[in-house]
């Protein structure tokens, strides 16, 4: 399930704009998204991810992949 997070906002409102192809492969999340990725990804190594927080990372996860597709699409 992914869910609504701050990541999911930026990605769908950077896409409802019409990006180029070039802006598709440079695009990188917010600084404050990034930090959120990290912290999560912390806590999960240290195995005290409570279940809202492991959906909430599973998110982030879905979107990073997305994207991945994404831009080697656009690189084609």
């Amino acid at each position: 399930m992914l869910l609504k997070t701050r990541a999911a906002t930026e990605l769908a409102q950077f896409l409802a704009n019409h990006p180029t192809a070039e802006q598709i492969v440079a695009f990188h999340p917010s600084g404050e998204v990034a930090e959120r990725a990290y912290e999560l990804i912390h806590t999960e190594r240290d195995g005290s991810l409570t279940e809202e927080e492991r959906q909430e990372l599973g998110s982030y996860l879905v979107l990073e992949h997305l994207m991945e597709l994404v831009k080697l699409e656009a690189q084609r």
